[in-house]
């Protein structure tokens, strides 16, 4: 099987979010399984990571400014629909794979009405946007897909219901952690980095900044353990438009000493970073999987977490972590108290959390039911693509 994936690469300081994740390892992972992955990037994308990497995709750049964003947009709405019919003249895909979210919903609408091809197209998708046109333009691009994989129940109803897909055409397939996200004793220079103090427990949040995942809110969190006279820092990594405003808030409330920014994480440095933490705080208001959720999990470390869109299928409530109602602020910090307070509890949950991760959310079971959704779209009767099989993987 051959597939084409045009992406638009990530913007500057926002290495590690969920998308750019997602769409990394399961193009790794789905090349491990035998699929001949092409994907078409921007030259001088920041995804350079893994390029290259034994048994990964091809890689096809193409000539795409990414600054101003303007300028970004309107290139990428011209260059990769004639970037996927010249490859496809080429090599003949059999399917093509496009990620709304990632592909900024009018590059996917540019892709799959411009691109003028027969072969069918697939789209991931993670959750609705804010915005209304945005919302729109992603339905007009699903009416062209054959098949819509998700990452989450929540995401399945927000399709079927928001955007009018038939639900026979939504594909749940949860997102997958890397292996090499495991327990680990915290590093010492880390520790001093983020300016850890002995005696203090690290409350950790990685993600960007932003409004929908609500990193303000935990600053009232840290405020109010501080006043209960708990020893604890919190650590903020990630980057994004309220990274200013944090850091005006710390300073304003004279937090100074107990809260820190790191700025965006690269990945080799992700496992480093969660096994800072006695406890993962995640207060995101909408998330379509809430992969940073499950890569702490897969660290040991028990989350606490508001109960809302995909974050019940992650997290095991008083299992694995703490699920506390949306806006609840009492709770979240009673939670999060509870845990700091009690050794045993921490290493119960972080170990369950652990566990589960294992059963659920490994990129190879991701890879090898979405390749399943592949197959069984290419093996329809309304697809005229010639399709094999039997896709074995590569030695």
């Amino acid at each position: 099987m051959r597939i084409c994936c045009p992406l638009t690469g990530i913007a500057p300081g926002y290495q590690m979010t969920g998308a750019a994740t997602y769409d990394r390892s399961i193009l790794d992972h789905l090349s491990l399984l035998g699929v001949d992955v092409h994907a078409i990037l921007p030259k001088g994308s920041p995804w350079t990571e893994r390029d290259g990497a034994v048994g990964g995709p091809t890689i096809h750049r193409v000539k795409i400014r990414l600054q101003p964003s303007w300028a970004s947009h309107a290139a990428r709405l011209v260059e990769l629909p004639r970037a996927v019919r010249a490859l496809h003249k080429r090599h003949q895909f059999d399917l093509l794979r496009v990620h709304s979210f990632f592909s900024s919903c009018l590059d996917a609408l540019s892709i799959t009405s411009a691109s003028r091809l027969s072969i069918p197209v697939v789209m991931h998708f993670f959750h609705l946007d804010s915005s209304p046109w945005r919302n729109a333009l992603v339905r007009r691009t699903m009416r062209r897909a054959k098949a819509v994989i998700v990452s989450s129940q929540a995401s399945k109803e927000q399709v079927a219901q928001h955007l009018g897909v038939e639900p026979s055409k939504i594909h749940v397939v949860y997102l997958g952690v890397g292996r090499e996200l495991q327990p680990a004793a915290p590093k010492r220079e880390l520790l001093e980095g983020v300016g850890w103090k002995r005696g203090e427990r690290i409350l950790l949040y990685l993600g960007s900044l932003e409004p929908r995942k609500n990193p303000l809110f935990l600053l009232d969190v840290l405020a109010n353990l501080l006043s209960q006279g708990q020893m604890v820092r919190l650590v903020l990594c990630g980057a994004g438009p309220l990274t200013e405003t944090l850091r005006g808030e710390i300073q304003r409330r004279g937090l100074e000493s107990h809260a820190c920014l790191t700025g965006p994480v690269p990945e080799q440095l992700k496992a480093d970073y969660y096994n800072l933490a006695d406890v993962f705080l995640f207060p995101s208001a909408l998330e379509g999987f809430g992969l940073s959720l499950a890569e702490a999990m897969s660290c040991g470390k028990p989350v606490v977490a508001f109960d809302n869109s995909s974050i019940s299928e992650v997290v095991e409530g008083r299992q694995t972590g703490f699920l506390v109602e949306s806006g609840n602020r009492g709770e979240f910090i009673r939670s999060t108290a509870l845990l700091l307070d009690n050794d045993d509890l921490r290493a119960e949950m972080g170990g369950r959390a652990r566990e589960r991760v294992e059963r659920l959310f490994r990129w190879e079971r991701a890879a090898q039911q979405t390749l399943d959704v592949y197959r069984q779209v290419l093996a329809s009767p309304a697809c005229k693509t010639v399709f094999e099989p039997a896709c074995e993987p590569r030695n």
